[in-house]
């Protein structure tokens, strides 16, 4: 898993941030269950980044559906 700008995450859409944000999920899972049950040293450093790109996913998913709250309220 490479870092993802997150400016690449704001040209995606909401149905492309969910997918993605259910493959980093998995991944996170199956990083952390290889590093407990002892079968991979080298993934350790692998848990950090993919949690951040988590964190960047859920931020751009809520910036997206704030901004159609506003919208909303506008109108």
């Amino acid at each position: 898993m490479t870092k993802t700008n997150i400016q690449n995450y704001r040209n995606m859409s909401e149905d492309e941030l969910l997918e993605k944000l259910t493959s980093l999920k998995i991944e996170h899972s199956q990083i952390k269950s290889n590093i407990k049950r002892g079968l991979v040293k080298e993934n350790q450093g692998k848990v950090r980044p993919v949690k951040k790109d988590v964190a960047r996913v859920l931020t751009v998913l809520n910036e997206l559906r704030s901004n159609k709250n506003w919208i909303t309220y506008m109108i």
